[in-house]
């Protein structure tokens, strides 16, 4: 079995972090809901955050990682069906155009222009294993008070 690389090891708790975040944060707004519970910010769907993704606005680009792929703002919840098909194309479309939308009402324009210049003028490149640490202990924080 292949050793993962420290992005990897990173973005799987940055992953796991995120899901939860909006998990927690749905919980806030629907407390009668069952918690763990969360709603794709792309569809209508409401999942388990296990059972999900955390999807990119902007994805990796050419270079194999944005500038902005370990951003929060730039990460959200996603169901995995609307994840799989936001640049395969092949599942859903309008997905992109949704994600969008979702960005514009949960961030405005600002934020939005602002991602787009850290994705073209910043790099995680000598940062990863540290991120990796950062969102294992944001993840392990979440887990014991997120409730």
């Amino acid at each position: 079995m292949a050793k993962k690389t420290p992005k990897k090891k990173a973005f799987e708790w940055c992953s796991q972090y995120i899901r939860l975040r909006d998990a927690i944060a749905y919980q806030r707004k629907h407390p009668g809901l069952e918690f763990g519970y969360v709603k794709c910010c792309t569809c209508t769907s409401v999942k388990h955050w296990r059972h999900g993704d955390a999807g990119h606005w902007i994805d990796r680009g050419s270079g194999g990682m944005s500038g902005v792929y370990f951003d929060e703002r730039n990460i959200h919840f996603q169901c995995k069906p609307c994840n799989g098909g936001l640049y395969v194309g092949t599942v859903k479309p309008d997905v992109k155009a949704r994600y969008e939308e979702f960005m514009l009402e949960t961030y405005g324009q600002g934020i939005m222009d602002e991602l787009k210049w850290l994705d073209k003028n910043q790099s995680y490149r000598f940062k990863i294993i540290g991120i990796g640490e950062m969102y294992r202990e944001m993840y392990q924080e979440l887990l014991k008070g997120g409730k």
